[in-house]
């Protein structure tokens, strides 16, 4: 199970101070960022199913993808070392020193620098038969944790919107590949009055929606909350900004003392933002998710 703080330091409640002339004070932040040991958000919730597993098997090596600053790797490293497992990434290339492969090291993870032909390869069914092969006996997971269990991981995030947010009928969450929406579909079932909010970080990801569907498919249930996803607030690509997202990002933080990663919570906050100025939300209460990532925010020189 992901390690819980004390029940009072998961919800947050934003100040009625405004944040570049527009209050946020009908938002209030379920606090993934404190959850998790080593490193919190919501790829804890992706990976405990994904141990579990392979903890049943009796594998204690756990494999994956992902980028330098990747906080599914540098999660899983954590994950792995409080486990006593072993854990290898499989990194693509670019920088060799970030801060995020410094901690995955110091945790004991086996770092593999990929070409960058290579990382392309990493959903073509007979390269992975090869990395599983040569890591084995090892479980072998999808980059940033999108499988069946990571789904089922991610259920028990709906128990929390439960347990600390009962009344609200609107969660709002950034999305990379989908995996946490559909977990928290999947928990709050079809019976909820609650709907679902995702704010894409990635441009031009048109079949999210599909990825969606087959992973809520493929975890055993059509029983879901309605759930929608908005293409437009990507501030130019995954992990990518721009002037306002940063302007938005250190306004915040000063106003509400929250910090935020550039790459999901803050522009899945900076969306709300500017859907309330806008008017086309108003000001009924609603949750947002702040995912964790933090690490990330060290690759980020402002």
């Amino acid at each position: 199970m992901v390690e819980l703080p004390p029940s009072a330091a998961l919800l947050s409640r934003l100040s009625p101070e405004p944040v570049l002339g527009v209050s946020m004070a009908h938002v209030s932040l379920l606090r993934l960022d404190r959850t998790g040991g080593l490193a919190p958000g919501n790829k804890s919730f992706k990976l405990q199913g994904n141990i579990a597993a392979a903890q049943r098997d009796g594998i204690s090596k756990l494999v994956s993808f992902g980028g330098t600053w990747s906080n599914h790797l540098h999660a899983l490293a954590a994950a792995a070392h409080e486990q006593g497992m072993e854990s290898v990434g499989l990194v693509r290339g670019g920088e060799q020193d970030t801060a995020m492969l410094a901690d995955a090291r110091a945790w004991g993870m086996q770092v593999e620098l990929l070409s960058r032909s290579d990382y392309r390869r990493r959903n073509d069914p007979e390269y992975l038969r090869r990395v599983a092969e040569r890591y084995a006996p090892c479980l072998l997971i999808p980059e940033g944790g999108a499988n069946p269990e990571g789904v089922v991981g991610c259920a028990g995030i709906a128990d929390m919107v439960r347990q600390h947010a009962p009344e609200i009928t609107r969660v709002v969450l950034a999305v990379g590949t989908g995996t946490t929406l559909a977990g928290l579909a999947a928990g709050l079932g079809s019976a909820t009055a609650t709907g679902i909010v995702g704010i894409s970080a990635l441009r031009g990801a048109q079949d999210l929606e599909q990825r969606i569907q087959r992973a809520l498919v493929n975890c055993g249930g059509g029983d879901h909350a309605s759930w929608q996803i908005l293409h437009d607030h990507h501030c130019g690509g995954f992990a990518r900004t721009t002037p306002a997202l940063k302007e938005f990002i250190l306004a915040f933080e000063s106003v509400q003392g929250i910090a935020l990663d550039p790459v999901y919570t803050g522009k899945m906050l900076y969306a709300v933002h500017q859907l309330c100025a806008s008017g086309q939300w108003d000001s009924s209460p609603l949750l947002a998710l702040h995912t964790g990532g933090l690490q990330g925010r060290r690759g980020f020189a402002w």
